[in-house]
């Protein structure tokens, strides 16, 4: 909530956030641009723990004419029951939807059958002025009103609704540009026209408030951040004049554009403080080609190496599972060709049919089918049947606890060994995680420990106290830690 926010709003703008530790931008986008409304609208903000009524029930608590919402493929299943049980107690409050979840394919939703009004695109314009004619008694006839692209210049910028509490133990969210001018099928920036860009001076203004009032993890949410080079230089320069200890930026970015000077910038940095999110997907040209994504697979090889080298940047890249013409070899292979890069973080993602994505026109020709609920994964396509892809899904998930996290990084180089291939190595104990146990969460580091051990001990590649030693100096790498863990026969 802003920190100036009335006890009793005519308006309140809320949404669900996957964790305490994001903040939603797009409220706050809203918010600054209510004008005079401001002075009586409130951000409400909720996490996936909260229960649908308890939030309803909050909400209703600020007596509101208007209740703006913002949703999201994470939050729809919990939103639908907040806005049915506001509207079945509460007829009379203004229920509006935003958000990319309701941009497409709503009209069927239950959540759009009960709201009043959806604003499609870009709120920060047409909600004010619905927001004005719901209270001046003036409601508009449409049910649906599609927002155009918002004149960036004459946005009031969000980021001083960010409140103390924000700053101090939250993840800010700043953006100096909107659109992406690729078109990758998967992605809803597909639909872009063209890339809009915030005035600099102003952008740089607002960013430096907030590295003054102590904003220390701050994430662009620009789809492609170094599109040009001489507004990536003017920002790495602007940040690196004003770096303090502990700062953390988060950039999106397109590796095999990132030129020699943008690179050159980016060593500058300390260790840790630039974290870099690298849109690999798929080393596969037949699948590049197929959801037309333009990408020189080589010259992005060339950049994470010398990113993951010659700076200390965090590298973050995704690989994508499902996408059409991808086979399980080709994937294994692009896995592979990733993992021998060694950026910090692999996310092994499973394919979404997002709302409005281009995606959807492969359906029929490579029989591709999808979950129909949130958040519409892939169940199978022509090459890839069920039984892989829950693999796969699986195979991501221990990865994260195995190799994301950090924990195992002495005893992933014996596991390495049992194969010839990473991807191999890591399904053959991926497959068997699943067969012993089970499960794919509620694991204590112990027990993925003693599992590890089990594993690597059944290989015989290696003598059970040299596996043994791998994983107590990895237990035992971070401080706190001090029992032994007697793994010999562990099982």
């Amino acid at each position: 909530m802003t920190s100036d926010a009335p006890a009793q709003p005519r308006i309140v703008l809320a949404t669900i956030n996957a964790r305490y530790t994001h903040t939603a931008y797009g409220l706050r986008c809203v918010w600054s641009a209510l004008g005079d409304l401001r002075a009586v609208t409130a951000i409400r903000e909720f996490t996936l723990e909260h229960p649908p009524l308890d939030i309803a029930e909050r909400l209703l608590t600020d007596n509101p004419e208007i209740i703006g919402l913002g949703v999201y493929i994470w939050n729809v299943a919990a939103m639908t029951r907040v806005v049915q049980a506001i509207k079945a107690v509460r007829p009379e409050v203004v229920v509006v939807l935003g958000g990319p979840e309701v941009g497409y394919e709503y009209e069927d939703t239950p959540i759009f059958a009960w709201a009043d009004y959806l604003v499609r695109g870009e709120g920060e314009e047409a909600f004010p002025a619905l927001a004005a004619a719901v209270l001046g008694g003036e409601p508009p006839p449409e049910k649906v009103i599609s927002a155009p692209p918002a004149d960036l210049a004459r946005l009031p910028l969000p980021y001083d609704a960010y409140t103390p509490e924000d700053i101090e133990k939250r993840v800010v969210y700043v953006e100096a540009s909107r659109g992406c001018p690729f078109d990758c099928e998967f992605c809803l920036s597909a639909l872009d026209e063209r890339v809009r860009e915030f005035p600099m001076n102003a952008f740089l203004e607002a960013l430096g408030r907030l590295i003054a009032r102590g904003a220390r993890r701050i994430n662009f949410v620009d789809r492609t951040f170094n599109l040009k080079p001489r507004r990536v230089a003017a920002l790495l320069a602007f940040l690196h004049e004003h770096w303090r200890d502990g700062l953390r930026v988060h950039f999106e970015i397109v590796p095999d554009r990132l030129s020699p000077a943008m690179l050159e910038w980016m060593a500058r940095f300390p260790a840790g403080g630039l974290h870099l999110e690298v849109g690999v997907q798929t080393f596969h040209p037949e699948a590049q080609a197929a959801i037309s994504r333009r990408q020189n697979l080589e010259k992005t090889e060339e950049t994470l190496r010398f990113l993951r080298t010659q700076t200390g940047a965090l590298l973050h890249a995704d690989l994508v599972a499902g996408l059409p013409c991808e086979t399980w070899d080709s994937f294994g292979a692009g896995f592979d060709r990733l993992t021998a890069l060694e950026p910090h973080e692999i996310q092994v993602g499973i394919l979404k049919r997002l709302k409005g994505a281009p995606i959807a026109r492969h359906i029929p020709t490579h029989a591709m089918a999808f979950a129909d609920t949130p958040p519409y994964e892939i169940l199978q396509t022509d090459l890839l049947d069920f039984a892989q892809l829950q693999r796969i899904k699986r195979f991501a998930r221990y990865f994260d606890l195995y190799c994301n996290s950090g924990n195992f990084p002495t005893a992933l180089g014996l596991l390495w060994r049992t194969r010839a291939s990473r991807f191999e190595a890591f399904m053959g104990l991926s497959d068997w995680i699943w067969t012993r146990t089970q499960r794919t969460h509620q694991f204590p580091l112990e027990h993925l420990v003693r599992l590890l051990f089990t594993y690597l001990t059944a290989q015989g590649v290696d003598p059970p106290e040299t596996i043994a030693a791998a994983l107590e100096t990895d237990y035992h790498r971070l401080p706190g830690r001090r029992e032994r863990l007697r793994l010999s026969g562990a099982g």
